[in-house]
């Protein structure tokens, strides 16, 4: 399943995305909210009380509530997670573009929740920044509270994948020897357009991954190079805290990112910077400035 949020921004409802559900191709969103008046959104209370679980039959209802995509604003896919937790270095050519040799241990930093939006808004420089650029990332969403985690048991946390867009400062991001000021900005964190739900991606570490901006590719790897694969961050994250249903977890990003070249290729506003994971959907956002 692939699961969306449409609407305008703070108001989005919950939906099931169906590819062919009008014949020819033309897709249509389930509208759950119509559908189950019990299930406000995709949240942390809709993964914790077995909602997932709920969606398959609301598909199969002989009277199913479908909304016309066209000209609809598709929001974040996960509403108001707890957290969002992201690996750095965790692909060795992305480390070494960076002059640093890959990490024996997961490195591990926070996102901030308030930079989450959805995959087609426009990202915002902020006041002053000058050297922004993205990252294509695999993400995935947390289906049930998960603690000291094996790697075994790991794959039974994960709800579903999505495409996530690791917008960076990096003068920011330099400055002061750590990365939250300049990877925590509004906007800088686009997720989605879907969440396509665990069962549908038989193998998340066999994905190809791009990044384009203004049509040049910059971006072009596989989830298949992952230093530490995704049940192993798990077990690394879990053995100090607690995951909680709705979270959000980032995998890391390939080599290529605009910053790293020479000359760099940086976010300027009027630029459209596409961000794609296969199988799990497209954004496209353009580049502006703030106030």
């Amino acid at each position: 399943m692939k699961l969306v949020r449409f609407g305008t921004p703070g108001r989005e409802r919950p939906g099931v995305w169906v590819d062919d559900a009008r014949g020819k191709g033309r897709p249509a969103i389930l509208d759950v909210r119509a559908m189950a008046f019990d299930i406000a959104d995709f949240d942390p209370a809709f993964f914790a009380g077995g909602g997932l679980e709920r969606l398959p039959g609301l598909l199969a209802d002989p009277a199913p509530r479908w909304v016309d995509p066209d000209g609809l604003r598709l929001g974040p896919p996960v509403a108001r997670p707890s957290k969002f937790l992201c690996l750095g270095q965790n692909y060795a050519e992305h480390a070494r573009e960076f002059g640093a040799e890959p990490s024996g241990v997961p490195v591990v930093f926070a996102k901030a929740v308030s930079a989450i939006q959805g995959p087609f808004d426009p990202i915002v420089r902020p006041r002053g920044a000058r050297v922004v650029d993205g990252e294509a990332e695999l993400a995935f969403v947390i289906g049930r509270r998960a603690r000291n985690l094996d790697e075994t048991g790991a794959w039974a946390a994960i709800a579903g994948y999505l495409v996530f867009n690791d917008v960076t400062d990096r003068e920011a991001q330099r400055a002061g020897g750590q990365w939250f000021h300049g990877k925590g900005a509004d906007t800088f964190a686009p997720i989605g357009p879907f969440l396509v739900t665990a069962d549908a991606v038989p193998d998340p570490h066999a994905l190809r991954i791009r990044q384009r901006v203004n049509g040049q590719a910059l971006q072009d790897g596989s989830t298949a190079d992952m230093i530490h694969r995704i049940p192993h961050i798990l077990a690394h994250i879990t053995a100090r805290m607690t995951l909680e249903p709705g979270d959000l977890v980032a995998t890391g990003t390939p080599s290529g990112i605009g910053s790293a070249r020479n000359p760099p290729v940086l976010l300027a506003p009027g630029d459209t910077i596409e961000t794609e994971v296969e199988g799990l959907g497209r954004q496209c956002a353009r580049v502006a400035d703030g106030d």
